[in-house]
């Protein structure tokens, strides 16, 4: 190997403090990146370098898009339940706005 060779320095994997900023990072409403840093032990700047790496961004964006996806058919599900006749009467029943 020549004297002017860089090896390039394998970075560590996601361990449990970035899939645990993950998870904050991806819940409904955000808490805020101090809290989340707190949360997970670190320094608020090094969450925010832990946002610039690929790999983190990656398991971000796939687990954002689970949990949109997932909300997406819990309130599909909810329409569907009230779209029968019987639901709706009784739910203007309930609120008074049927006698």
């Amino acid at each position: 190997m020549g004297a002017n060779k860089k090896r390039k320095r394998r970075r560590a994997t996601l361990d449990d403090r970035h899939y645990l900023a993950i998870e904050l990072l991806t819940t409904v409403p955000t808490p805020n990146l101090d809290d989340i840093a707190r949360a997970c032990g670190v320094d608020r700047r090094t969450l925010y370098r832990w946002r610039l790496r690929k790999d983190f961004d990656k398991a971000w964006r796939e687990l954002g898009r689970q949990k949109a996806a997932a909300r997406f058919r819990r309130a599909k599900r909810k329409v569907y339940e009230i779209s029968r006749v019987e639901d709706i009467e009784l739910i203007l029943r309930a609120t008074k706005l049927v006698g």
